[in-house]
Formats: structure tokens, C-alpha cells, sequence
């Protein structure tokens, strides 16, 4: 459990709230709430988009057809079981996805099926969230033997770089509003 809570998420959110912390400890109410109102929307957006893996056995696959929509169209949907290492079930649903460029859904069904019926321990990459109340499941993103193989992904590598540049660049931005409320605070003659 204390893993979950140390992952690279929560630690960019407790550093979001830090942020905000020492900004209003400093007497800059409204950086310190523009610092919050623009982190933690950006933050929930982050998360729900990066990537992450899960090593475990998959268990079974299944193709559903969908609800008809406004128009009647139908889709089919595939869903991918898993038992991960820890032994717990993990759900997920294989769609192409434009914002991962992943326009290889039948190869990783396929991928999936096969270690299936062979029994081998597989590692998922996925992303999204998963909620019971609105029927939500994590996307498969790629699959791959067991290993630390989605390190040395391009789609792993280009995200995270990305959002190196992004948290830095928010983080600057705040520091240098402190920097810059201090100085005007300084020059004031009322204070």
C-alpha cells in the first residue's frame, strides 16, 4: 500500500500543495490559489493520461458488442483479464487510442489471447482510471513479456519528457510570481 502513495503522481501532487503552502505562508494569497486552481485540474488531466504497467498472468479475454448509441450504431469492445502479482483482478478494455497513437488494438488482443493459453506472465502498459460508478476501464496501451520493457518505450519516454518540461515549466512560473511578489512587496512604501 505505501508504494501506491509514493508513486511519481502523488508526489507531484504533494508538491503542488507544498507550492501553495509556502505561497500563502509568504503572504501571497492569490498566487498561492491560482497555484492550486491551475495544479490540480492539470495534475487530475497528468494522471489520467500517463502511462503505467502492471506484470501479472492474463487470466481471459472476452469481445462484447456495445449498447446501440443515438444513431444505432454498435461496437465491439474488448476486455482483457488479468491476476496481478499481488493476486488481485485487474479489467481492462483494448481501444485504439489517437492521443497514444495506438492504432494496434488486434495486435495486442491477439498478444493478450496468446498468453493466455500459454500461461505466461505478461507486463500491460495502460492508462485511464477505472470506476465502477460510471463503468470506466483502463485502456491497454501495449503488451510485453515480463520485464521492465515499457521504460525503454518511445510513447513512455516522449510522455515523460514531456512532462518534465511541463511540471518544471509550472513550477518556474510560480517561483519566479514569488520572487516577483517579494520584490514588489519590498518596494512598496506602505509596507
Amino acid at each position: 500500500m505505501l508504494q501506491a502513495w509514493l508513486s511519481i503522481g502523488y508526489i507531484v501532487l504533494l508538491a503542488i500543495l507544498v507550492l501553495a503552502f509556502i505561497l500563502w505562508r509568504r503572504g501571497l494569497l492569490v498566487p498561492a490559489i491560482a497555484a492550486l486552481v491551475l495544479g490540480v485540474p492539470l495534475w487530475f488531466g497528468w494522471e489520467y493520461a500517463r502511462p503505467t504497467w502492471t506484470t501479472g498472468l492474463i487470466t481471459g479475454t472476452e469481445v462484447r458488442r456495445s449498447d446501440p448509441d443515438a444513431h444505432g450504431n454498435t461496437t465491439d469492445i474488448e476486455y482483457i483479464y488479468m491476476r496481478t502479482r499481488s493476486d488481485r483482478g485487474f479489467e481492462l478494455v483494448n481501444e485504439d487510442s489517437w492521443w497514444w497513437l495506438k492504432r494496434n488494438s488486434e495486435r495486442v488482443f491477439n498478444d493478450a489471447k496468446t498468453a493466455q493459453s500459454r500461461n505466461t506472465e505478461m507486463t500491460l502498459m495502460w492508462n485511464r482510471w477505472r470506476s465502477t460508478l460510471f463503468s470506466w476501464y483502463p485502456n491497454a496501451i501495449a503488451i510485453g513479456a515480463s520485464g521492465s520493457w515499457p521504460w525503454w518505450s518511445l510513447r513512455t519516454i516522449t510522455f515523460y519528457g514531456l512532462s518534465v518540461v511541463l511540471w518544471l515549466s509550472y513550477f518556474y512560473a510560480f517561483f519566479r510570481l514569488r520572487r516577483s511578489g517579494a520584490l514588489l512587496r519590498d518596494r512598496d512604501p506602505r509596507s
